[in-house]
């Protein structure tokens, strides 16, 4: 079978939504998270609502002592893009001879699978330690920094087998109280600090411990109503690589278009300079709820 590049732009129109709605809505943070769709760029006000009930003795007559309280979350929503020309004759290069057609005319290549299915990986790599980097950077300044949160663990050990789970456990803990029961509590950590509590969980005898439904991106901490779900961080050197924050996962909050023109996937064949364009352009943000319901640590 040949694709011919001529084609390539009625391919991408018809799927460029569904390319860039599952790179950016299907990162491993996403499944936790609470997500709003269709907002723009900039800065971007979520509605939030509370209320306050007074519990009285019953008594005739009217008390009206209840409050109910209207609140915003600010998400910074940021307009991304990724931008690439590709030369078709380059790939006689990296794919056999019954893939390429046998024209010198470079207009028959394997294109849309995959261009399409590495740009979504690629893009959904990079939007999972974008969310992820970008969270422990709003904990750490409203609990780390001297903020008005006081759910910082204290160590600064750096976590290793022997440590690790005293400090998920730390992390419970630390989580404010008013949300101690719910069931969507998770503890973000980078893959490393994943696989290292995961062979300690095994190390002190846990391994026996009924995960439940966990999968391969999660576990579920013994004696606790939290999982420890991975996260993309994965540069040694950035500022957040042995950072791990915990609390409600519902109460962070991920904001995207993916409503308009603005949030696609394109590819098409360039003939007057015969070379392949593929642009990827979206939005996206991430803000809590009320961070300072949950907690943080970091290792020195």
């Amino acid at each position: 079978m040949s694709y011919n590049l001529v084609d390539l732009n009625t391919y991408t129109d018809e799927m460029s939504f569904e390319l860039v709605s599952k790179a950016v809505l299907q990162t491993n943070l996403m499944e936790y998270a609470t997500i709003r769709s269709g907002l723009r760029a900039g800065n971007v006000a979520i509605n939030l609502l509370d209320a306050d009930i007074s519990v009285q003795d019953r008594a005739c007559g009217w008390d009206n002592n209840g409050t109910m309280t209207f609140s915003q979350v600010v998400i910074d929503i940021a307009e991304k893009q990724s931008k690439q020309e590709l030369c078709p004759t380059d790939l006689r290069d990296y794919y056999l001879s019954e893939r390429l057609s046998a024209t010198a005319y470079a207009e028959e290549v394997p294109f849309p699978e995959v261009v399409s299915n590495l740009f979504v990986e690629k893009i959904k790599n990079w939007n999972e330690n974008y969310l992820a980097t970008t969270a422990m950077e709003i904990a750490q300044n409203a609990i780390a920094l001297g903020g008005t949160c006081p759910n910082a663990i204290t160590t600064t050990a750096t976590p290793d087998v022997n440590n690790i789970v005293g400090i998920v456990l730390d992390l419970f803990d630390a989580i404010d109280e008013s949300v101690k029961m719910r069931d969507d509590l998770v503890v973000l950590m980078a893959p490393h600090n994943f696989a290292l509590l995961r062979r300690a969980l095994v190390a002190q005898n846990y391994f026996h411990y009924n995960q439940g439904q966990g999968t391969q991106d999660e576990l579920i901490i013994p004696g606790t109503n939290m999982k420890a779900v991975q996260v993309t961080l994965t540069d040694p050197a950035g500022e957040y690589y042995n950072s791990m924050i915990a609390g409600p996962s519902k109460d962070l909050v991920i904001g995207v278009g993916l409503e308009d023109d603005f949030d696609q996937l394109r590819i098409f064949y360039d003939q007057s300079n015969d070379v392949v364009k593929v642009m990827a352009a979206w939005r996206i943000g991430v803000n809590f709820v009320d961070v300072c319901k949950w907690s943080w640590f970091t290792a020195a």
